[in-house]
Protein backbone atom coordinates (compact mmCIF):
# COMPACT_ATOMS: atom_id res chain seq x y z
CA UNK A 1 0.00 0.00 0.00
CA UNK A 2 1.29 3.53 -1.16
CA UNK A 3 1.02 6.02 1.64
CA UNK A 4 1.40 10.06 0.65
CA UNK A 5 3.88 11.57 2.84
CA UNK A 6 4.46 15.58 2.53
CA UNK A 7 7.76 17.07 1.29
CA UNK A 8 8.24 18.17 4.33
CA UNK A 9 8.63 14.98 5.96
CA UNK A 10 10.26 13.22 3.74
CA UNK A 11 14.06 12.15 4.65
CA UNK A 12 16.44 14.54 2.53
CA UNK A 13 19.28 13.28 1.34
CA UNK A 14 22.29 14.69 2.46
CA UNK A 15 23.84 17.86 0.91
CA UNK A 16 27.22 17.33 -1.17
CA UNK A 17 30.46 17.46 1.60
CA UNK A 18 27.49 16.29 4.31
CA UNK A 19 30.10 13.41 5.82
CA UNK A 20 28.46 12.30 8.79
CA UNK A 21 31.15 9.05 8.93
CA UNK A 22 33.24 12.00 9.29
CA UNK A 23 32.21 13.74 12.70
CA UNK A 24 32.30 10.10 13.93
CA UNK A 25 35.90 9.73 13.13
CA UNK A 26 36.52 13.19 14.12
CA UNK A 27 35.27 11.87 18.01
CA UNK A 28 37.29 8.65 17.85
CA UNK A 29 40.33 10.05 17.02
CA UNK A 30 39.76 12.76 19.72
CA UNK A 31 38.58 10.11 22.23
CA UNK A 32 41.34 7.74 21.59
CA UNK A 33 44.90 9.43 22.51
CA UNK A 34 45.75 9.20 25.99
CA UNK A 35 43.53 6.69 27.36
CA UNK A 36 46.13 3.52 27.00
CA UNK A 37 49.36 3.17 27.52
CA UNK A 38 50.62 5.11 30.49
CA UNK A 39 50.40 5.45 34.49
CA UNK A 40 48.16 7.09 36.74
CA UNK A 41 48.76 10.83 36.25
CA UNK A 42 47.85 13.72 38.66
CA UNK A 43 45.25 15.23 38.95
CA UNK A 44 42.91 12.54 40.50
CA UNK A 45 43.67 9.88 38.18
CA UNK A 46 45.85 8.08 41.04
CA UNK A 47 43.02 8.00 43.66
CA UNK A 48 40.73 6.55 41.21
CA UNK A 49 43.28 3.82 39.88
CA UNK A 50 43.68 3.05 43.54
CA UNK A 51 39.89 2.72 44.06
CA UNK A 52 39.13 0.25 40.94
CA UNK A 53 42.18 -1.75 42.13
CA UNK A 54 40.50 -2.66 45.41
CA UNK A 55 37.32 -3.75 43.42
CA UNK A 56 39.16 -5.49 41.57
CA UNK A 57 40.35 -6.96 44.41
CA UNK A 58 37.26 -7.53 46.04
CA UNK A 59 36.37 -5.06 47.69
CA UNK A 60 32.51 -4.61 48.36
CA UNK A 61 30.49 -3.02 44.95
CA UNK A 62 28.57 0.29 47.73
CA UNK A 63 31.98 0.84 49.08
CA UNK A 64 34.52 2.36 47.16
CA UNK A 65 37.56 2.42 49.37
CA UNK A 66 41.62 2.74 48.70
CA UNK A 67 44.11 2.43 51.73
CA UNK A 68 42.98 2.39 55.02
CA UNK A 69 39.81 4.85 54.46
CA UNK A 70 36.19 4.62 51.89
CA UNK A 71 36.44 7.24 49.27
CA UNK A 72 33.42 9.03 48.97
CA UNK A 73 33.91 12.12 46.98
CA UNK A 74 32.00 10.55 44.41
CA UNK A 75 29.36 7.45 44.04
CA UNK A 76 30.58 4.74 42.87
CA UNK A 77 29.29 4.49 39.09
CA UNK A 78 32.27 5.23 37.18
CA UNK A 79 34.12 2.61 39.30
CA UNK A 80 31.47 0.35 38.34
CA UNK A 81 31.72 1.03 34.69
CA UNK A 82 35.70 0.98 34.49
CA UNK A 83 35.79 -2.82 36.59
CA UNK A 84 33.37 -3.61 33.60
CA UNK A 85 36.24 -2.84 30.79
CA UNK A 86 38.90 -3.71 33.01
CA UNK A 87 38.09 -7.59 34.58
CA UNK A 88 37.48 -9.10 31.25
CA UNK A 89 39.79 -7.45 28.80
CA UNK A 90 42.65 -7.81 31.91
CA UNK A 91 41.87 -11.62 31.04
CA UNK A 92 42.46 -11.07 27.49
CA UNK A 93 46.39 -9.71 28.13
CA UNK A 94 45.48 -5.87 28.36
CA UNK A 95 46.81 -3.34 31.09
CA UNK A 96 43.92 -3.32 33.83
CA UNK A 97 44.35 0.54 34.02
CA UNK A 98 44.42 0.82 29.97
CA UNK A 99 41.14 -1.12 30.23
CA UNK A 100 39.38 0.91 32.66
CA UNK A 101 40.43 4.10 31.80
CA UNK A 102 38.55 2.67 28.13
CA UNK A 103 35.29 3.77 30.73
CA UNK A 104 36.18 7.05 30.38
CA UNK A 105 36.15 7.15 26.47
CA UNK A 106 32.87 5.14 27.07
CA UNK A 107 31.34 8.21 29.11
CA UNK A 108 32.73 10.87 26.85
CA UNK A 109 31.06 8.97 23.62
CA UNK A 110 28.02 8.62 25.34
CA UNK A 111 27.92 12.51 26.32
CA UNK A 112 28.77 13.66 22.60
CA UNK A 113 25.76 11.15 21.70
CA UNK A 114 23.54 12.55 24.06
CA UNK A 115 24.13 16.34 22.99
CA UNK A 116 24.01 15.31 19.58
CA UNK A 117 20.83 13.87 20.00
CA UNK A 118 19.54 17.37 22.30
CA UNK A 119 21.19 19.67 19.46
CA UNK A 120 19.05 17.85 16.34
CA UNK A 121 16.04 18.12 18.71
CA UNK A 122 16.68 21.31 19.03
CA UNK A 123 17.35 22.72 16.13
CA UNK A 124 16.64 20.32 13.99
CA UNK A 125 18.55 17.75 11.31
CA UNK A 126 22.39 18.14 10.86
CA UNK A 127 22.76 20.45 13.94
CA UNK A 128 24.26 18.17 16.51
CA UNK A 129 26.93 17.71 15.04
CA UNK A 130 27.55 21.26 15.78
CA UNK A 131 26.90 20.84 19.08
CA UNK A 132 29.33 17.58 19.36
CA UNK A 133 32.48 20.07 17.42
CA UNK A 134 31.73 22.81 19.90
CA UNK A 135 31.96 20.60 22.64
CA UNK A 136 34.97 18.85 21.62
CA UNK A 137 36.48 22.23 20.96
CA UNK A 138 36.59 23.52 24.39
CA UNK A 139 40.01 23.58 26.19
CA UNK A 140 39.04 22.46 29.75
CA UNK A 141 37.51 19.17 28.39
CA UNK A 142 41.00 18.01 26.86
CA UNK A 143 42.29 16.63 30.44
CA UNK A 144 39.07 15.55 32.09
CA UNK A 145 37.65 13.82 28.33
CA UNK A 146 40.92 11.65 28.85
CA UNK A 147 41.08 11.13 32.28
CA UNK A 148 40.81 8.22 34.79
CA UNK A 149 38.44 10.09 36.96
CA UNK A 150 34.80 10.04 37.43
CA UNK A 151 34.06 13.53 37.15
CA UNK A 152 33.77 12.44 32.98
CA UNK A 153 29.81 11.51 34.12
CA UNK A 154 28.56 15.06 34.97
CA UNK A 155 29.19 15.75 31.28
CA UNK A 156 27.21 12.78 30.35
CA UNK A 157 24.40 13.12 32.83
CA UNK A 158 23.91 16.55 31.84
CA UNK A 159 24.28 16.08 28.35
CA UNK A 160 21.26 13.47 28.27
CA UNK A 161 19.20 15.63 30.50
CA UNK A 162 19.11 18.51 28.31
CA UNK A 163 17.78 15.93 25.37
CA UNK A 164 15.55 14.66 27.32
CA UNK A 165 14.06 18.30 28.89
CA UNK A 166 13.55 18.76 25.12
CA UNK A 167 12.30 15.30 24.29
CA UNK A 168 9.78 15.55 26.85
CA UNK A 169 7.48 18.54 24.95
CA UNK A 170 7.11 15.47 21.60
CA UNK A 171 7.50 11.99 24.50
CA UNK A 172 6.28 13.05 27.78
CA UNK A 173 6.84 9.61 29.30
CA UNK A 174 9.74 8.51 27.48
CA UNK A 175 11.71 11.73 27.83
CA UNK A 176 10.80 11.42 31.60
CA UNK A 177 12.45 8.16 31.50
CA UNK A 178 15.59 8.84 30.18
CA UNK A 179 15.87 12.39 32.17
CA UNK A 180 15.31 10.37 35.44
CA UNK A 181 18.12 7.72 33.85
CA UNK A 182 20.05 10.84 33.30
CA UNK A 183 19.80 12.12 37.52
CA UNK A 184 20.31 7.92 37.98
CA UNK A 185 23.65 8.82 36.65
CA UNK A 186 24.06 11.39 39.24
CA UNK A 187 22.86 9.97 41.96
CA UNK A 188 25.31 7.02 41.27
CA UNK A 189 28.03 8.71 39.95
CA UNK A 190 28.19 12.04 41.19
CA UNK A 191 26.06 13.07 44.15
CA UNK A 192 22.86 14.42 45.36
CA UNK A 193 23.91 18.14 45.01
CA UNK A 194 24.30 17.46 41.22
CA UNK A 195 20.97 16.17 41.50
CA UNK A 196 19.39 18.70 42.93
CA UNK A 197 20.50 21.13 40.38
CA UNK A 198 19.21 19.30 37.47
CA UNK A 199 16.06 18.90 39.09
CA UNK A 200 15.44 22.16 40.29
CA UNK A 201 16.36 23.14 36.60
CA UNK A 202 13.80 20.71 35.13
CA UNK A 203 11.07 22.00 37.94
CA UNK A 204 12.27 25.46 36.77
CA UNK A 205 10.29 24.67 33.30
CA UNK A 206 7.04 24.79 34.61
CA UNK A 207 7.48 28.31 34.33
CA UNK A 208 7.67 28.40 30.69
CA UNK A 209 4.93 28.21 27.87
CA UNK A 210 6.08 25.17 26.39
CA UNK A 211 6.43 22.80 29.91
CA UNK A 212 3.30 24.35 31.07
CA UNK A 213 1.20 21.69 30.77
CA UNK A 214 0.10 18.81 32.69
CA UNK A 215 1.59 16.61 30.75
CA UNK A 216 5.09 17.79 31.91
CA UNK A 217 4.11 16.81 35.34
CA UNK A 218 3.92 13.13 34.28
CA UNK A 219 7.06 13.96 32.93
CA UNK A 220 8.81 14.63 36.26
CA UNK A 221 7.01 12.33 37.76
CA UNK A 222 8.35 9.62 35.71
CA UNK A 223 12.00 10.83 36.08
CA UNK A 224 11.69 10.65 40.07
CA UNK A 225 10.57 7.48 40.12
CA UNK A 226 13.17 6.38 37.66
CA UNK A 227 15.88 7.87 39.55
CA UNK A 228 15.13 7.58 43.25
CA UNK A 229 14.26 4.29 44.14
CA UNK A 230 17.36 3.00 42.16
CA UNK A 231 19.23 5.43 43.28
CA UNK A 232 18.68 4.62 47.23
CA UNK A 233 19.73 0.75 46.77
CA UNK A 234 23.45 1.85 46.62
CA UNK A 235 22.55 4.80 49.98
CA UNK A 236 20.62 1.71 51.33
CA UNK A 237 23.66 -0.81 51.00
CA UNK A 238 26.43 1.68 52.02
CA UNK A 239 24.28 2.03 55.33
CA UNK A 240 23.82 -1.70 56.11
CA UNK A 241 27.39 -2.43 55.12
CA UNK A 242 29.87 0.39 56.83
CA UNK A 243 27.33 2.88 58.99
CA UNK A 244 30.41 4.36 59.71
CA UNK A 245 31.31 5.15 56.17
CA UNK A 246 27.57 6.21 55.35
CA UNK A 247 27.79 8.44 58.01
CA UNK A 248 31.16 9.77 56.76
CA UNK A 249 28.79 9.84 53.21
CA UNK A 250 25.86 11.69 54.89
CA UNK A 251 27.84 14.21 56.90
CA UNK A 252 30.81 15.59 54.54
CA UNK A 253 29.93 14.84 50.89
CA UNK A 254 26.34 13.98 49.85
CA UNK A 255 25.78 17.33 48.30
CA UNK A 256 29.23 17.25 46.30
CA UNK A 257 30.66 20.94 46.52
CA UNK A 258 28.41 22.41 49.16
CA UNK A 259 29.50 18.81 51.73
CA UNK A 260 27.34 16.82 53.88
CA UNK A 261 24.58 17.09 56.66
CA UNK A 262 27.60 18.46 59.44
CA UNK A 263 29.62 20.77 57.11
CA UNK A 264 27.38 22.73 54.93
CA UNK A 265 29.48 24.97 52.48
CA UNK A 266 28.58 27.29 50.33
CA UNK A 267 30.63 30.62 49.03
CA UNK A 268 34.01 29.42 47.32
CA UNK A 269 36.88 31.70 47.27
CA UNK A 270 35.55 34.68 45.88
CA UNK A 271 35.80 35.02 41.72
CA UNK A 272 37.13 31.47 41.49
CA UNK A 273 34.45 30.25 38.97
CA UNK A 274 34.38 33.08 37.00
CA UNK A 275 38.51 33.33 36.76
CA UNK A 276 38.19 30.24 35.20
CA UNK A 277 35.68 29.81 33.15
CA UNK A 278 36.62 31.99 30.36
CA UNK A 279 39.83 29.13 29.34
CA UNK A 280 37.98 26.36 30.36
CA UNK A 281 34.78 26.87 28.17
CA UNK A 282 37.36 28.15 25.27
CA UNK A 283 35.82 29.51 22.81
CA UNK A 284 32.33 27.81 23.29
CA UNK A 285 31.72 30.63 26.01
CA UNK A 286 31.75 33.84 24.14
CA UNK A 287 30.00 32.35 21.06
CA UNK A 288 27.19 30.69 23.40
CA UNK A 289 26.72 34.28 24.43
CA UNK A 290 26.53 35.46 21.47
CA UNK A 291 23.98 32.33 20.17
CA UNK A 292 21.63 33.89 23.37
CA UNK A 293 22.50 37.55 22.03
CA UNK A 294 22.07 36.70 18.60
CA UNK A 295 18.95 35.00 19.24
CA UNK A 296 17.23 37.29 21.93
CA UNK A 297 13.86 37.72 20.23
CA UNK A 298 13.29 33.70 20.55
CA UNK A 299 13.55 33.81 24.26
CA UNK A 300 9.95 32.05 24.95
CA UNK A 301 11.25 29.22 22.15
CA UNK A 302 12.75 26.25 23.86
CA UNK A 303 15.50 26.29 21.13
CA UNK A 304 16.98 29.33 23.49
CA UNK A 305 14.99 28.83 26.65
CA UNK A 306 16.27 25.47 27.48
CA UNK A 307 20.27 25.61 27.38
CA UNK A 308 20.18 29.02 28.56
CA UNK A 309 17.83 28.33 31.80
CA UNK A 310 20.37 25.40 31.91
CA UNK A 311 23.22 28.11 31.88
CA UNK A 312 22.15 30.36 34.10
CA UNK A 313 21.47 27.64 37.19
CA UNK A 314 24.78 25.82 36.39
CA UNK A 315 26.10 28.93 37.10
CA UNK A 316 24.85 30.14 40.10
CA UNK A 317 25.46 26.77 41.63
CA UNK A 318 28.72 26.60 40.82
CA UNK A 319 28.49 30.32 42.16
CA UNK A 320 27.77 29.45 45.50
CA UNK A 321 28.96 26.00 45.81
CA UNK A 322 31.27 25.99 48.97
CA UNK A 323 34.48 23.59 47.65
CA UNK A 324 34.46 23.35 43.59
CA UNK A 325 37.22 20.76 43.95
CA UNK A 326 39.33 21.89 41.36
CA UNK A 327 37.78 22.92 37.46
CA UNK A 328 36.41 19.53 36.91
CA UNK A 329 33.46 21.10 38.06
CA UNK A 330 32.66 23.47 35.22
CA UNK A 331 31.79 20.26 33.10
CA UNK A 332 28.47 20.87 34.29
CA UNK A 333 27.83 23.96 32.14
CA UNK A 334 29.69 22.78 28.81
CA UNK A 335 26.79 21.19 27.16
CA UNK A 336 24.78 24.29 27.43
CA UNK A 337 27.32 26.13 26.25
CA UNK A 338 27.41 23.82 22.98
CA UNK A 339 23.69 23.92 22.32
CA UNK A 340 23.98 27.83 22.55
CA UNK A 341 26.79 28.11 20.28
CA UNK A 342 24.47 26.05 17.51
CA UNK A 343 22.25 28.21 18.13
CA UNK A 344 24.27 31.36 17.01
CA UNK A 345 26.86 29.36 15.11
CA UNK A 346 25.12 30.46 11.58
CA UNK A 347 24.64 34.40 12.55
CA UNK A 348 28.29 35.01 14.01
CA UNK A 349 29.55 37.91 12.09
CA UNK A 350 31.88 37.18 9.08
CA UNK A 351 34.47 38.82 10.78
CA UNK A 352 34.41 37.11 14.31
CA UNK A 353 34.37 34.17 12.36
CA UNK A 354 37.40 34.83 10.12
CA UNK A 355 39.49 35.95 13.52
CA UNK A 356 38.48 32.71 15.10
CA UNK A 357 39.51 30.56 12.27
CA UNK A 358 42.49 31.93 11.64
CA UNK A 359 43.52 31.68 15.67
CA UNK A 360 42.91 28.75 15.60
CA UNK A 361 44.51 27.36 12.65
CA UNK A 362 47.57 29.60 13.98
CA UNK A 363 47.11 28.27 17.20
CA UNK A 364 46.88 24.78 16.61
CA UNK A 365 49.24 24.77 13.50
CA UNK A 366 52.41 26.23 15.11
CA UNK A 367 52.03 24.15 18.36
CA UNK A 368 52.10 20.97 16.33
CA UNK A 369 54.79 22.34 14.51
CA UNK A 370 56.89 23.12 17.39
CA UNK A 371 56.09 19.08 19.24
CA UNK A 372 57.11 18.01 15.61
CA UNK A 373 60.43 20.06 15.88
CA UNK A 374 61.19 19.54 19.69
CA UNK A 375 60.56 15.63 19.49
CA UNK A 376 63.31 15.47 16.15
CA UNK A 377 65.40 17.29 19.18
CA UNK A 378 64.31 14.54 21.52
CA UNK A 379 65.16 11.80 19.03
CA UNK A 380 68.23 12.93 17.50
CA UNK A 381 69.94 14.70 20.48
CA UNK A 382 70.76 17.28 17.86
CA UNK A 383 71.16 20.37 19.09
CA UNK A 384 72.80 19.11 22.19
CA UNK A 385 72.33 21.91 24.50
CA UNK A 386 68.39 21.74 23.73
CA UNK A 387 68.64 17.87 24.11
CA UNK A 388 69.93 18.33 27.25
CA UNK A 389 67.58 20.04 28.96
CA UNK A 390 64.48 17.78 27.56
CA UNK A 391 66.53 14.86 29.20
CA UNK A 392 66.63 16.56 32.06
CA UNK A 393 63.14 17.00 32.85
CA UNK A 394 62.63 13.74 32.42
CA UNK A 395 65.69 11.67 33.36
CA UNK A 396 63.94 8.06 33.69
CA UNK A 397 62.85 8.63 30.10
CA UNK A 398 65.05 5.95 27.89
CA UNK A 399 65.35 6.82 23.98
CA UNK A 400 63.19 5.28 21.81
CA UNK A 401 60.49 5.84 19.19
CA UNK A 402 57.13 4.86 19.05
CA UNK A 403 56.75 4.47 15.65
CA UNK A 404 52.69 3.72 15.87
CA UNK A 405 52.49 6.99 17.71
CA UNK A 406 54.82 8.94 15.18
CA UNK A 407 52.30 7.42 12.16
CA UNK A 408 49.23 8.32 13.84
CA UNK A 409 50.67 12.04 14.52
CA UNK A 410 51.67 12.44 10.61
CA UNK A 411 48.32 10.64 9.58
CA UNK A 412 46.24 13.46 11.32
CA UNK A 413 48.35 16.24 10.67
CA UNK A 414 48.09 15.69 6.93
CA UNK A 415 44.60 14.87 7.31
CA UNK A 416 43.87 18.27 9.24
CA UNK A 417 45.99 20.06 5.98
CA UNK A 418 43.28 18.22 4.15
CA UNK A 419 40.05 19.58 6.31
CA UNK A 420 41.46 22.91 6.15
CA UNK A 421 41.10 23.11 2.46
CA UNK A 422 37.18 22.03 3.09
CA UNK A 423 34.73 24.35 1.77
CA UNK A 424 31.73 25.38 4.59
CA UNK A 425 29.86 28.59 5.64
CA UNK A 426 32.44 30.56 8.01
CA UNK A 427 30.80 30.38 10.98
CA UNK A 428 30.93 26.56 10.73
CA UNK A 429 34.18 26.52 9.11
CA UNK A 430 35.75 28.40 12.25
CA UNK A 431 33.98 25.55 14.83
CA UNK A 432 35.10 22.61 12.66
CA UNK A 433 38.35 23.83 12.05
CA UNK A 434 38.49 24.86 15.86
CA UNK A 435 37.84 21.35 16.66
CA UNK A 436 39.80 19.41 14.08
CA UNK A 437 42.72 21.27 15.81
CA UNK A 438 42.41 20.74 19.15
CA UNK A 439 42.38 17.25 17.89
CA UNK A 440 44.97 17.90 16.55
CA UNK A 441 47.26 18.96 19.09
CA UNK A 442 46.35 16.13 21.76
CA UNK A 443 46.95 13.93 19.56
CA UNK A 444 50.62 14.88 18.43
CA UNK A 445 51.40 15.78 22.10
CA UNK A 446 50.12 11.71 22.90
CA UNK A 447 50.99 10.28 19.71
CA UNK A 448 54.82 11.84 19.71
CA UNK A 449 55.53 12.84 24.05
CA UNK A 450 53.47 10.34 26.13
CA UNK A 451 56.70 7.90 26.64
CA UNK A 452 58.65 11.02 27.79
CA UNK A 453 55.45 12.61 29.83
CA UNK A 454 54.56 9.27 31.54
CA UNK A 455 58.45 8.92 32.35
CA UNK A 456 58.33 12.64 34.22
CA UNK A 457 54.29 12.28 35.37
CA UNK A 458 54.31 8.31 37.01
CA UNK A 459 55.03 7.85 40.69
CA UNK A 460 56.40 4.37 40.04
CA UNK A 461 59.77 4.75 40.18
CA UNK A 462 59.26 6.44 43.29
CA UNK A 463 57.28 3.63 45.02
CA UNK A 464 59.49 0.68 43.67
CA UNK A 465 62.39 2.72 45.49
CA UNK A 466 60.61 2.73 48.48
CA UNK A 467 59.40 -0.85 48.66
CA UNK A 468 63.07 -1.98 48.62
CA UNK A 469 63.64 0.17 51.51
CA UNK A 470 60.34 -0.63 53.74
CA UNK A 471 61.84 -4.49 52.64
CA UNK A 472 65.05 -4.36 54.52
CA UNK A 473 62.75 -3.31 57.73
CA UNK A 474 60.71 -5.43 60.44
CA UNK A 475 57.40 -5.57 59.51
CA UNK A 476 54.86 -3.50 60.38
CA UNK A 477 52.71 -0.49 59.34
CA UNK A 478 53.99 3.21 57.81
CA UNK A 479 52.71 6.41 58.50
CA UNK A 480 51.36 8.13 55.88
CA UNK A 481 49.41 10.58 57.29
CA UNK A 482 51.68 13.41 56.02
CA UNK A 483 51.66 13.08 52.43
CA UNK A 484 49.20 14.13 49.64
CA UNK A 485 46.29 12.25 48.40
CA UNK A 486 48.26 11.53 44.85
CA UNK A 487 51.48 9.73 47.43
CA UNK A 488 49.58 7.85 49.38
CA UNK A 489 47.14 6.46 46.48
CA UNK A 490 50.58 5.80 44.27
CA UNK A 491 51.51 3.59 47.03
CA UNK A 492 48.29 1.67 47.56
CA UNK A 493 48.15 1.06 43.89
CA UNK A 494 51.59 -0.03 42.75
CA UNK A 495 52.39 -1.31 45.71
CA UNK A 496 51.08 -3.83 49.00
CA UNK A 497 52.43 -1.67 51.35
CA UNK A 498 50.58 -1.40 54.66
CA UNK A 499 50.50 2.90 54.39
CA UNK A 500 48.00 3.85 56.91
CA UNK A 501 46.89 7.39 57.38
CA UNK A 502 44.10 7.23 60.63
CA UNK A 503 45.40 4.93 63.05
CA UNK A 504 49.01 5.62 62.77
CA UNK A 505 50.02 5.35 66.69
CA UNK A 506 51.35 2.12 66.60
CA UNK A 507 53.62 2.46 63.25
CA UNK A 508 57.49 2.89 63.64
CA UNK A 509 57.61 4.13 59.68
CA UNK A 510 56.63 7.40 58.90
CA UNK A 511 56.59 8.62 55.14
CA UNK A 512 56.70 12.41 55.04
CA UNK A 513 57.08 15.49 52.20
CA UNK A 514 59.04 18.02 52.20
CA UNK A 515 62.47 18.26 54.93
CA UNK A 516 61.90 15.88 57.46
CA UNK A 517 61.92 17.26 61.60
CA UNK A 518 65.36 17.78 62.54
CA UNK A 519 66.64 14.77 64.43
CA UNK A 520 64.79 12.37 62.54
CA UNK A 521 66.22 9.13 61.17
CA UNK A 522 65.85 8.48 57.75
CA UNK A 523 65.95 5.54 56.31
CA UNK A 524 65.14 6.67 52.68
CA UNK A 525 64.84 9.64 50.50
CA UNK A 526 63.36 9.85 47.26
CA UNK A 527 61.66 11.78 44.10
CA UNK A 528 60.04 11.67 40.86
CA UNK A 529 62.70 11.96 38.18
CA UNK A 530 62.73 15.96 37.45
CA UNK A 531 60.76 16.45 40.18
CA UNK A 532 62.37 19.03 41.99
CA UNK A 533 59.18 20.49 44.55
CA UNK A 534 58.29 17.33 46.07
CA UNK A 535 60.68 14.88 47.84
CA UNK A 536 59.47 11.99 50.30
CA UNK A 537 61.67 10.84 53.04
CA UNK A 538 61.17 7.82 54.96
CA UNK A 539 62.08 7.79 58.87
CA UNK A 540 62.25 5.82 61.64
CA UNK A 541 59.68 7.79 64.50
CA UNK A 542 61.39 5.85 67.45
CA UNK A 543 65.00 6.10 66.67
CA UNK A 544 66.78 9.87 66.05
CA UNK A 545 70.27 11.32 65.51
CA UNK A 546 72.01 13.65 67.31
CA UNK A 547 72.02 17.00 65.42
CA UNK A 548 74.46 20.36 66.47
Amino acid sequence: MLTYVPETEREQPLPPGQRPWMLLLLCLVWLLPGLIGHDPWKPAELETAAVIRHYLDGQHWALPWWGDNPYLLYGPLYYWSACLFAWPLSHLGMAPLDAARLATGAWMALAMWGLGLAGRELYGRRQGRVAVMALIGCIGLIIWGHHLAPQVILLASFSWQLYALAWALRQPVQGGLLLGLSWLMLLLGASWGEFLLSFITAVMLLGFRPWRRAWYLATLLTALVTAVPLGLIWVVDLYHTNPSAFQLWLDYYAFGAFGGLASWQSFHSFGFYFSIVLWFAWPILPLGLWGAWSNRGELKQPRLTLPLLALVLNSIWLSLAGDLIGESALLVVLPALALLTTSGIDRLQRGAAAALNWFGIMTFGVGTFLLWCAWLVLTTGTPASWAKTLYEASPSWHPHIVWAGVLFTLLISVTWCWVLLRKRPLGRLAITNWACGVTLLWGALMGLWQPWLDASKSYRTVVDSLQVAVNKQAPGCIDGSLVSDSMAASVDYFSRMPLQRRDVTNCRLQLVAGDPPPGSMVLWDGARPGERHEHFYLIDKTRSVATR
